[in-house]
């Protein structure tokens, strides 16, 4: 749910549009055989973070194993989201994951291909509320969290007579609910499940029966600011080749609740 924004059309792989960060001329060329720089901020179990006894999550294993089917390797860096961010755009990084499109990021980012094409948005509240959540009308008038620098559908957060609440990452979102500083959170159905298990509050938090599903993709979006076409090449033919022959699907139940 990185955050999770809805699909235009691609740019073709290595072409770059006004008011880019850098243009082709300048961009910075990483040492021949040098790892590929990925930078991402915690988001488990999409990227964990480090020394996670799970792994390094579902997403860096995917990117790990995607480049090396095309001969590269990667070197992680987890950091804040808007920095992560902010080294794309400066061309101090090769690439991120778990990331979604929008208007400015097109600006300095190139995209792969989708390698998970809808996301399920979940909805959490306490044990023993008054309220439970069936339909998007039973948020009116309520304080909904969400964590920024994630994508939302319009139909949630739009909704008049909702009132949105935020939190800097899913971590303190969870912990908004559980203070009473908002009265439901919607979260990614994966991410959420095991941010409220690490925080021991599956006692506490109450899965709500509202499922929200999107259609909109998330992607691995590599910096223009680098030479990006070779790898954003070889990231798009192992995404193609691991969704052939099943590999995306078992990285993916190997971190299943």
């Amino acid at each position: 749910m990185k955050l999770m924004r809805f699909l235009s059309k691609m740019a073709l792989p290595g072409v770059l549009v006004l008011g880019c960060a850098a243009t082709a001329a300048h961009a910075h060329s990483p040492a021949e055989g040098a790892p590929l720089l990925l930078v991402n901020a915690p988001y488990p179990p999409y990227v964990n973070p480090p020394g996670d006894p799970t792994g390094e999550g579902i997403d860096v294993e995917i990117a790990r194993e995607a480049l090396r089917r095309g001969g590269y390797t990667v070197a992680l860096r987890v950091v804040p989201w808007k920095r992560a961010l902010a080294m794309l755009e400066r061309g101090e990084a090769d690439f991120t994951t778990t990331i979604s499109r929008s208007g400015d990021r097109n600006r300095y980012l190139a995209w792969s291909p989708g390698y998970r094409n809808s996301v399920r948005y979940r909805f959490y509240g306490r044990k023993g509320g008054k309220v439970t959540l069936r339909k998007l009308s039973d948020l009116d008038g309520r304080n909904l969290g969400l964590t920024v620098g994630f994508f939302y559908p319009p139909a949630i957060t739009d909704r008049l007579g909702v009132s949105l609440q935020t939190g800097a990452s899913v971590t303190q979102t969870v912990r908004m609910l559980d203070a009473g500083r908002a009265d439901f959170i919607v979260v990614n159905g994966l991410a959420g499940a095991w941010e409220i298990k690490r925080l021991g509050l599956g006692e506490k938090l109450e899965l709500q029966p509202l499922v929200f599903a999107s259609d909109s993709p998330t992607y691995m979006a590599f910096s223009k600011g680098r030479d990006h076409a070779l790898p954003l090449a070889a990231m798009s033919a192992g995404l193609k080749s691991m969704e052939k022959d099943g590999s995306l699907a078992r990285i993916e139940k190997k971190y299943a609740p």
